[in-house]
């Protein structure tokens, strides 16, 4: 396929776009490379942003501030000063606009208390492509949070430019950042009910089945991984519509994409409608817990009362749509909702919660269901076929050992965006300036 977007290094390698191998280099668990698809895919995700050492922020008198080693201080300094010439000369950067003047001044700044860090590329998406940078997910600083930008397919070169904010004190700014990923604007949307969707709680229960819990007794089932190999491309172009059917309590909030970045504005800013919108749902907790981690053992207390009625809840509408008998019937299938918590095995810091929704999209479209992160924990990034399969689990990464953290009731656990399964293979075009010949797909 064509690349999906074009990349400009105007500063020579501060910043390099990378494709991870989704075992991380071999660091995940066995277990996790044998069976795991959507974790995985979560890892390989887009293009890591992977920045030089050299660059630190840190808290001083009550403000943020960023500093850079003095011989990355002088190179960038000498970069900026070669490129930015070029950059208007050649139509990258508007002569006297305002990322011309920003990026004068310096490559990484702050602005009311977050980081801004110019990477010194620039990028352009291809036709019918959004760009969005956030989070390197899965493997990345705790120190350090990355808001979402993204960059729309009409806004020419745009300077790639982080928003940090620094968790604690201090913190380097270093190796991968953030994840680059090609998405495709004109995706809606819309809640509804298990009522209206039976076909995912029959799939549901099909998965679910006595087979597969008699297999995963003794081993990992790879039953997913089966269930989607013979998956392909997109058949859908977009507009399309996903759909999330409400299976218990569930808060959902169904929100656009709205931080962008463009050719003129160095602050992120609401994009003009023009009917192409890119809907996010992002799944809240249900029931509040807290959670251990001893280094063995995870120990999750949860909220008893708040879990039992959730259980009813799920039950009742399961009951409701496919009638006397079916829970009894399905009831293995139904524990993977109404218990809500699932732990990894011991000596893994690892544990699911499962929304109470089932989220379908189109043929030949997948849901990036981006994790939130709290207070000692991280919620991992996965790629999940919703197509086939239809549930998006918030699998919980606790960084703390031995002092619990704390998930109330109502925080976000996870985003889910759909995005077409071509653009999760999709390439990027390096370009030089004017005069230089192109080099390289990303």
């Amino acid at each position: 396929m064509e690349p999906a977007f074009e990349v400009l290094d105007a500063l020579e390698g501060f910043a390099s776009l990378v494709k991870r191998t989704p075992t991380l280099d071999g660091a995940v668990p066995v277990r996790v490379a044998q069976g795991c698809v959507p974790l995985l895919e979560g890892n390989a995700l887009g293009f890591q942003v992977v920045l030089q050492p050299g660059l630190r922020v840190r808290r001083r008198l009550g403000r943020v501030v960023v500093e850079a080693d003095a011989d990355l201080d002088a190179r960038l300094a000498r970069g900026r000063s070669a490129a930015l010439p070029r950059l208007v000369a050649h139509g990258f950067l508007t002569a006297g606009g305002a990322w011309e003047k920003r990026l004068r001044r310096s490559t990484a700044w702050t602005e009311k208390g977050r980081v801004r860090v110019w990477t010194g590329l620039l990028v352009r998406p291809s036709r019918g492509v959004w760009l969005r940078a956030s989070g390197a997910a899965n493997r990345r600083s705790v120190a350090l949070d990355v808001a979402d930008v993204f960059i729309a397919d009409d806004a020419g070169f745009v300077p790639l430019v982080l928003d940090l904010g620094l968790r604690g004190d201090e913190a380097h700014i270093r190796g991968e950042v953030a994840c680059v990923t090609p998405l495709r604007p004109g995706v809606r949307v819309r809640e509804t009910t298990l009522a209206e969707l039976p076909a995912l709680g029959r799939a549901h229960a099909a998965f679910y089945d006595a087979a597969y819990f008699a297999a995963k007794k003794g081993d990992v089932t790879k039953k997913y991984r089966r269930l989607v190999a013979r998956e392909k491309g997109p058949r859908e172009s977009t507009p399309v519509l996903a759909q999330v059917a409400r299976v218990g309590p569930l808060q959902a909030t169904i929100a656009p994409a709205a931080s962008f970045l463009d050719a003129e504005a160095t602050i992120p800013r609401a994009r003009p409608d023009d009917g192409r919108a890119l809907e996010i749902v992002t799944f809240a907790n249900a029931v509040a817990f807290r959670a251990t981690y001893d280094g063995l053992t995870m120990t999750i207390d949860h909220d008893a009362r708040a879990l039992a009625a959730a259980a009813r809840e799920v039950e009742a509408r399961w009951g409701a749509v496919f009638g006397a008998g079916a829970v009894e019937r399905d009831r293995r299938a139904l524990w993977y909702l109404t218990k809500y918590f699932t732990p990894h095995p011991p000596g893994e810091p690892h544990f699911f919660v499962k929304p109470f929704a089932f989220t379908q999209t189109p043929p030949g479209w997948s849901s990036i269901v981006d994790g939130v992160h709290g207070d000692g924990y991280d919620v991992l990034r996965g790629v999940v076929s919703t197509d086939t399969f239809f549930a998006t689990p918030a699998v919980f990464s606790v960084h703390r050992i031995g002092a619990p953290i704390h998930v109330p009731a109502g925080a976000p656990l996870v985003s889910v965006l759909p995005v077409p399964r071509d653009l999760l293979a999709a390439t990027w075009r390096s370009v030089r300036f004017r005069d230089e010949p192109a080099r390289g797909v990303g």
